[in-house]
């Protein structure tokens, strides 16, 4: 009886910890990215758990740009040679709505409480403020030459656009669309990230093969500036706010940069012409996509290596913050 009561008691155990595991997995959520494949119009739809694309989704002409809304269930796909914005419902992944754009959009951001919609005219230079509620209603501002990336501040007050060919980041107050100031950094930023705690804003500068830093408070570069690989493309941070990742276009590298000693720990070789960069924090993974392989390369976050390689479409680009993170 005794053996059959400790059994019991084993057997009960096991269970008490499968279902706490289960249970562990189910608030978990699952985490998909969006890419661009600028070469045959599509979007590729990834889980990441599988590591596998679940859907190919067609859009307009030579799409670049990608901004996420979990809270909208909305993925915002700009199209640079149809002058337009694809919106797909990530719920089915099918296209419901295409927005009409005079000019070339190219980045896009969403602000955080998902309530306006930022695109970077290139070739206007312009910037479109879109209200998510009613698409018809949009806000227009003149900035400096070839806006490119653009991101929000957490609280959704403030813009940030990096200004191309000024080598200028420009600081926008979103409620006014007016310009606050505008802050020196490298030669030719291209790719923006905020910092989770939203005190630094890193720039990442395309000709000079660096990464700025500018703090948000006081709108100013601080001294240091990073050195990086062979033109870097963009960046994207750790959610624990120590490590930041950079594409490096020309030598088909990530570098990942300690961000308390601001040193280059690691260099990581990827497929060629790596683009477009994000973080699964879910699976605790960077994600960089490669213009010329046609690829999603996932980086082990922990180990800082190539886990896997994703086949997606033609010269996949996914130009800002393409994961969608759906609780379960």
């Amino acid at each position: 009886m005794q053996n059959l009561n400790f059994i019991t008691r084993f057997f009960l155990l096991l269970s008490f910890i499968g279902t706490l595991a289960a249970c562990a997995s189910a608030n978990h959520g699952s985490s998909f990215a969006y890419i661009t494949n600028q070469g045959d119009n599509t979007v590729s739809v990834v889980d990441l758990a599988k590591s596998e694309v679940i859907k190919t989704i067609a859009v307009g002409k030579a799409p670049v740009g990608v901004a996420i809304s979990s809270k909208l269930s909305r993925a915002f796909i700009t199209n640079v040679e149809s002058q337009s914005i694809s919106v797909i419902n990530t719920d089915n992944n099918t296209v419901i709505e295409t927005i009409a754009i005079k000019g070339s959009p190219v980045g896009i951001a969403i602000a955080p409480d998902s309530k306006t919609l930022y695109v970077a005219d290139w070739y206007s230079d312009r910037i479109l403020a879109i209200d998510t509620g009613d698409f018809n209603v949009q806000r227009e501002l003149i900035v400096a030459k070839a806006p490119a990336g653009l991101i929000v501040s957490v609280d959704s007050k403030t813009l940030y656009v990096a200004e191309r060919d000024t080598n200028e980041i420009a600081v926008i107050d979103t409620k006014t669309l007016a310009i606050i100031k505008q802050i020196k950094v490298g030669k030719h930023p291209f790719g923006l990230t905020l910092s989770p705690d939203n005190k630094h804003l890193y720039s990442v500068n395309v000709y000079d093969n660096t990464v700025s830093i500018i703090d948000t408070d006081t709108n100013q570069t601080t001294q240091n500036t990073i050195k990086v690989g062979e033109h870097p493309y963009c960046a994207v941070l750790n959610p624990n706010n120590k490590t930041l990742y950079v594409s490096n276009t020309q030598d088909d590298t990530v570098s990942v940069i300690d961000l308390v000693t601001q040193k280059r720990i690691a260099t990581i070789d990827v497929g060629m012409t790596p683009e477009g960069i994000s973080f699964d924090a879910i699976n605790n993974q960077v994600l960089v996509t490669s213009w010329g392989e046609n690829q999603l390369s996932v980086i082990d976050a922990a180990t800082n290596t190539v886990k896997s390689n994703i086949k997606t479409g033609d010269k996949s680009r996914a130009f800002g913050q393409f994961v969608l993170t759906k609780p379960r």
